[in-house]
């Protein structure tokens, strides 16, 4: 059976198994053709399904009003409320630790949340690893022990600047990066309550993945695939579902007592609107040994996360679930 090609026939899969909306990476469609927005947003609403957001807001683009005008009409035409980025402030991988650039960096997200906001749509971040690493500042010492991500966090707008806290980036960033005087960890549940009392926790980045037992230091704990008994492709290795990895089952699964699984982080903090809960995988993407893949890892953790909404409804704690 042929594959969905094209942004048509991925959302009637999408919409068929039960997703109702789709946030963008990109709006190409690579061999499938050229599209434009306008089709795009009625093939959306042909397969009923609408437009969540957009990560095409990277700050260093976003700075640019030409760029930032043609983000804000593409929202308009396909109706999403949210644009923001998973990629660092500014530019290298890990970019600068020192504090007049994330200074800069954090006065330009004001200015691109204040735009965003004339024009009803919020701007959000999605912090992956290298945002929660230390400063690195000879001449700022006393910003040795202060995660990057936390000092984004208090020196930003609230009403400006928004997040879309990825789950498995949020704990690998938490493991890699310990206190260098005493080991601590970032105290990622902290971080999600002061988000979610003042309005800027948006959206879930929800990423399952299970626990490494012995990982090198300085690196992701984390495996986004794992070998499963009798799976017929890709020599058994498959891609972790939403909701059956160590993160989303939470400790005891997951060797650390933070990690609280979906259910219960979901429980403990609420969205802000728009409040979309989006499910991604790094290795989503199969293989040549495993070309569906991603249409499966779509469907098994639909179901997952759809079981969760229906617990809700019923009234009975996610805890139990």
């Amino acid at each position: 059976m042929a594959l969905p090609g094209g942004f048509a026939s991925v959302f009637r899969y999408l919409a068929s198994v039960g997703y109702r909306g789709f946030e963008f990476f990109s709006f190409d469609q690579g061999p499938n053709g050229a599209i434009t927005n306008a089709q795009i947003r009625a093939a959306l609403d042909r397969a009923g399904m609408v437009a969540a957001g957009s990560h095409t807001g990277g700050l260093q683009q976003m700075i640019d009003p030409a760029y930032r005008q043609a983000e804000i009409d593409r929202a308009r035409v396909l109706g999403y409320r949210m644009i923001g980025t998973a990629g660092n402030p500014g530019p290298g991988s890990p970019p600068s630790g020192l504090l007049v650039d994330w200074q800069r960096w954090a006065q330009q997200a004001n200015e691109v949340g204040a735009a965003l906001r004339a024009a009803g749509i919020k701007y959000f971040f999605h912090p992956e690893q290298d945002w929660f690493r230390f400063f690195d500042d000879p001449s700022h010492p006393e910003l040795a022990r202060v995660h990057r991500i936390d000092w984004f966090t208090d020196n930003t707008d609230p009403r400006l600047v928004s997040f879309e806290p990825d789950l498995m980036h949020t704990l690998a960033g938490r493991a890699r990066f310990p206190d260098p005087v005493d080991g601590t960890l970032f105290d990622h549940n902290a971080w999600f309550a002061r988000l979610s009392r003042r309005g800027r926790l948006i959206a879930w980045h929800i990423k399952d993945a299970d626990r490494i037992p012995l990982p090198a230091a300085g690196t992701n704990p984390f495996s986004q695939e794992h070998v499963r008994p009798r799976f017929p492709l890709n020599g058994g290795v498959d891609v972790v579902y939403v909701g059956e990895g160590s993160i989303g089952k939470g400790y005891p699964c997951d060797i650390d007592p933070a990690v609280l699984g979906f259910p219960e982080t979901f429980r403990r903090y609420p969205l802000s609107d728009p409040g979309w809960f989006h499910t991604e995988s790094d290795n989503g993407p199969g293989p040549a040994g495993d070309p569906g893949r991603s249409l499966r890892w779509a469907k098994v953790s639909a179901a997952y996360m759809l079981s969760l909404a229906a617990a809700r409804r019923n009234g009975h704690s996610d805890r139990s679930h």
